[in-house]
């Protein structure tokens, strides 16, 4: 993988990952955490793919466009 597109995901999903972890802790009492994190892990880990996917070039990617 190259690595403009690893660095992009990967700084994506640290954001992601520290905005869940800071709504859940802050927002929501000590007996929903658990199921919390279970209903946005998806959410978590979609929203960098998706990010990362649509922003890509097919450069970064090395797909060879033929024109």
């Amino acid at each position: 993988m190259p690595q403009n597109f690893v660095i992009r995901f990967v700084s994506v999903l640290a954001f992601v990952l520290v905005l869940a972890a800071l709504v859940i802790h802050f927002l929501f009492s000590g007996e929903t955490t658990v199921v919390l994190w279970i209903f946005t892990f998806p959410i978590i880990l979609a929203v960098p793919i998706l990010i990362s996917v649509f922003l890509a070039k097919d450069q970064e990617l090395g797909v060879s466009v033929h024109q």
